[in-house]
């Protein structure tokens, strides 16, 4: 039930760990921003009505919240497959509960956008409803996945140095042009070249605590420095984040 829980992580810097150690808390980090962001809309929808003023602000930010999901399970995905290629004891079939779980998204999707173009029609038990129904949907599909990136799970057959390969990203995939690519590890380039980076990275800072790991998310300084700008791109959506984007420090969004 909502709110949903985190998953436990650790501090280290996980580029220090064995890859298949460390495999599981670089899925994890993702997993609990997006946690902490749906948990954030599920309580936003107990409270805010149409007539707010920041009420297009925070459809902008369920239609975000919704789209980087759907990314990251999709790339949870893609590398599977791409282990697959590696090692024969891996094998790749269809996730019914992720399948459902996604007609549901895009269910909320719908209604999301319904809203953006007619706010008059918006009915909050509308979505809580459809929130309550893909509660017990996402849990199971997050639980499930994450089973999936724990070291005991992983063949014995595929070596550190392949699997760390595997984790930075998949080369043939990429299509962000430099600097980012200058700027960002290869599985953050693959996120990169399929939503706006510009709130990519500001989603990630803003929803993760930096008291649970310093080292995430793992881009570069220079990336790092690019933060700022970034953020000013869509600053309408980090109102509703538990973390200030550039400074880091926990917010609270007041109705």
């Amino acid at each position: 039930m909502f709110p949903l829980a985190l998953f436990p992580t650790v501090p280290d810097n996980l580029q220090d760990m064995k890859a298949r150690d460390a495999l599981v808390y670089q899925n994890t980090f993702m997993k609990n921003a997006l946690i902490r962001a749906l948990n954030i809309t599920y309580e936003m929808a107990r409270k805010i009505e149409a007539v707010h003023p920041e009420f297009c602000s925070f459809l902008a930010y369920m239609e975000s919240v919704c789209n980087i999901l759907s990314l990251h399970l999709e790339g949870d995905d893609v590398f599977f497959q791409t282990l697959s290629l590696h090692c024969n004891e891996v094998a790749v079939v269809n996730n019914e509960i992720a399948i459902a779980f996604r007609k549901d998204l895009n269910s909320l999707l719908g209604l999301i956008g319904e809203w953006i173009e007619s706010p008059d029609s918006y009915q909050h038990a509308r979505l809580q409803d459809c929130l309550k129904k893909i509660e017990s949907s996402i849990t199971e599909v997050l639980h499930t996945q994450m089973s999936r990136f724990r070291g005991d799970a992983l063949p014995n057959s595929i070596d550190d140095e392949t699997l760390r390969v595997l984790v930075r990203g998949v080369s043939s995939l990429l299509s962000i042009e430099p600097p980012i690519d200058q700027c960002f590890p290869e599985n953050m380039i693959w996120f990169g070249s399929r939503v706006d980076i510009a709130i990519l990275l500001p989603f990630c800072t803003s929803h993760h605590d930096p008291l649970t790991s310093k080292y995430w998310p793992p881009v570069t300084s220079d990336a790092i420095e690019a933060i700022p700008d970034l953020a000013r791109v869509h600053p309408h959506l980090w109102k509703f984040a538990p973390f200030d984007p550039v400074t880091r420090n926990a917010t609270a969004v007041a109705l």
